[in-house]
């Protein structure tokens, strides 16, 4: 008897607290899964690849970012370690979750599957009981905008357009039975808590194939768009900063000449004001993230 994709968090749950169904047949595939990953993230690449249009990067809500992407390559930040390392834990939790609706009796199919809508070229996560699937691990305070379902009102990085993407380019897939939504699984990559976080996209797949030619259009200008994003103050310091979309940026340097960067405990703050120094160490250039 086949599963829903309704009780698929709460299947998996009964997997992790050692109810069954974690097989051998399952530990191999993770374990090749795994390996896949650490090969696709750590092997050099022998391969140079021209910077292109991917589902990844069209449902990113900054115009000027995707445009600096495509135009001024030589402009993007070289990433260090530790940033690759962060990478490479959200594919090490995408294997994990995946393996862990396998062995708890939901069909997972399609995993890393090309997807291609007029040229531009993506890859989906999976398909799961005929749902297009896309695994995240998440902050905690980012998690809560999943749980609530709120992913339409705040969407920083573009994930429902990117999820979109998948779903309109699945519609003659046989995989996908459901042609007219997606869903999230994510958790919270500090307390562990999982969600599935469904989306009707119907209105968005009506308006997609014109938001990509918009999207094309832009990124072929001769000159970069505005900018997307304003400074927001930071506290009562006099000082502004960039806000989440902007201090994961690639170009930040780019687009802001003068960025300041601070190291908090709670992580980097980028001042592009700054009329009161803070008390903490100043990056010294753009490496230290």
């Amino acid at each position: 008897m086949s599963k829903s994709i309704s009780t698929l968090v709460q299947d998996i749950e009964e997997v992790i607290k050692g109810k069954g169904g974690w097989t051998e047949a399952v530990n191999e595939y993770f374990m090749q899964t795994m390996g896949e990953a650490a090969t696709r993230r750590l092997t050099p690449s022998t391969e140079t690849r021209a910077k292109t249009l991917r589902m990844s990067n069209i449902g990113t809500p900054c115009k000027r970012k995707l445009w600096y992407y495509l135009n001024l390559p030589e402009h993007e930040q070289d990433l260090p370690a530790h940033v690759h390392l962060k990478f490479f834990y959200g594919d090490i939790i995408e294997n994990l979750l995946l393996s862990l609706a396998k062995a708890a009796g939901h069909r997972v199919e399609g995993e890393q599957d090309e997807v291609v809508v007029d040229g531009i070229v993506g890859h989906r996560d999976a398909v799961i009981d005929g749902v297009t699937i896309d695994v995240k691990s998440a902050s905690s305070a980012s998690f809560k905008k999943f749980e609530k379902n709120e992913l339409r009102v705040d969407d920083p990085f573009g994930y429902i357009q990117q999820l979109t993407g998948y779903v309109y380019g699945a519609k003659d897939d046989p995989l996908v039975t459901d042609k007219t939504g997606g869903a999230f699984l994510v958790m919270d990559k500090t307390l562990g808590h999982l969600v599935l976080d469904y989306y009707d996209l119907t209105p968005e797949l009506h308006l997609f194939p014109s938001r990509l030619i918009a999207t094309k259009l832009m990124t072929g200008m001769k000159t970069e768009p505005h900018r997307e994003f304003d400074p927001v103050p930071d506290g009562k310091s006099g000082n502004m900063k960039l806000t989440a979309p902007c201090t994961y940026c690639d170009y930040k340097w780019k687009c802001w000449p003068g960025l300041r960067g601070f190291a908090y405990s709670n992580g980097p703050t980028w001042l592009t004001r700054c009329v009161n120094l803070p008390k903490v160490p100043e990056f010294k250039d753009g490496n230290n993230l």
